[in-house]
């Protein structure tokens, strides 16, 4: 099987990524059009998903073009913003998509690290080289948020001062994962200096109001907005959204564990940001959506003074296979994340049938991700006496995860 489609089956949350560089150029972002070009991605709209979309709602995410057009141009637009403010900054840009910010840095001369999935930077990294040439100052690296290793291994000791940009990402995590990208950013600030800003809480709870804006408050378009939307991100992603604490609706609860996990939270208005054109509206729905813009805020997060440093249980991962009869074992050490579960799927797809048993040895498994958990579900939907499906000395760590996504009774 392709590394590509092995990359999608393990976590396809990068096909959401997509669209969001369609809808920057379709606002008139000339980066944006030349980077789809050279990505050979369609205009928006006519985009293919591995999952069929209707016709019909094809066409209903026509209409609310406007309302897509507003919600990620501006977004991308106020972070490019606050990024120009901060000249002094190293960018990391996690996840950095398929959008052109690499491209507008370049000119800038600023430093710019892109973070994100394998299968987003094997796309972008030749594609934003193609238009601007080797550049010194821009460097893609693939990583998952979940993993410390990767997120620093792009810095060398004398990087400092970082400013991290969170857009889109938060909302698919489950609460360990959270917790565990919490902690990662928390070192690298630690290590590097800098803060962490997110838009993540203020778009998931307001982009129905700047949607509605954008659509001049046309109800019956901003009920098609919210139908379609739910349908077509969870077509797209195949995952559940907002299933953590960060989008708790009791704001209190959010800045509790914000603390708690050793962070000082600034909120930073995203009008005083906001481009003095948008491409994407125009006349009474622009003066609409900068209204909607004077109530939202960057978070904007520091690392507490005395917060202690994160200790880590980390082994170097690796999988192996041994064939008993009808049994197959696994040996699973270290992390199974987004980057080392295409490694397990290989294993599993490579052993030789017939297969009525799966015994994973898991004494060395420090932590697994939603993406590790994805492909053990595959293993165990293959077996057709699903009892024969067994996980041998799962730490309390691992079993804890488990246990929160509500796994426990599938593979325990």
């Amino acid at each position: 099987m392709e590394i590509q489609k092995i990359r999608e089956i393990v976590n396809p949350v990068f096909n959401t990524a997509k669209s969001c560089t369609q809808l920057i150029a379709a606002a008139g972002d000339e980066d944006a059009k030349r980077l789809t070009e050279a990505l050979g991605f369609q205009s928006f709209g006519e985009q293919k998903y591995e999952k069929s979309v209707s016709e019909e709602m094809a066409e209903q995410v026509k209409r609310l073009a406007p309302a897509y057009m507003v919600l990620i141009e501006s977004r991308f637009r106020t972070v490019n913003q606050l990024l120009d403010s901060r000249k002094d900054s190293l960018i990391a840009d996690l996840p950095c998509g398929y959008t052109s910010r690499g491209i507008r840095m370049s000119k800038q001369g600023r430093a710019y690290f892109g973070f994100d999935l394998p299968a987003v930077i094997d796309d972008i990294a030749p594609a934003v080289e193609s238009v601007i040439g080797r550049n010194d100052n821009v460097h893609y690296h693939a990583v998952d948020a979940t993993n410390y290793e990767s997120l620093e291994a792009p810095f060398s000791d004398g990087d400092k001062n970082l400013l991290i940009t969170t857009e889109g990402l938060l909302m698919y995590f489950s609460q360990s994962e959270l917790e565990e990208v919490f902690g990662n950013i928390r070192r690298l600030l630690q290590k590097h200096g800098g803060s962490w800003v997110t838009t993540d809480r203020a778009y998931a709870f307001r982009d129905r109001d700047i949607a509605h804006a954008a659509l001049n408050y046309d109800e019956k378009l901003t009920a098609m907005y919210e139908a379609v939307t739910g349908k077509a991100a969870a077509t797209a992603a195949d995952v559940k959204f907002g299933s953590n604490v960060f989008f708790d609706t009791d704001e209190k609860q959010v800045k509790a564990f914000i603390d708690r996990m050793g962070f000082e939270l600034k909120e930073i208005p995203m009008s005083d940001h906001l481009p003095q054109k948008l491409g994407s509206v125009s006349g009474d729905a622009d003066k609409s959506v900068r209204e909607v813009f004077k109530d939202l805020y960057f978070w904007e997060m520091t690392v507490k003074t005395g917060a202690q440093e994160r200790q880590t249980d980390e082994k170097s991962f690796s999988v192996s296979t041994a064939k008993q009869g009808t049994t197959l074992q696994v040996f699973i050490s270290g992390r199974l994340d987004t980057l080392t579960a295409p490694e397990l799927l290989n294993k599993f797809r490579e052993a030789e049938e017939p297969i009525e048993t799966i015994e994973l040895h898991v004494e060395d498994m420090t932590y697994i991700s939603s993406a590790g958990l994805r492909i053990l579900l595959i293993m165990y939907k293959s077996l057709e006496d699903k009892n024969g499906f067994k996980m041998i000395g799962v730490r309390d760590s691992v079993r804890e995860i488990i246990e929160t996504t509500g796994f426990e009774s599938v593979f325990m």
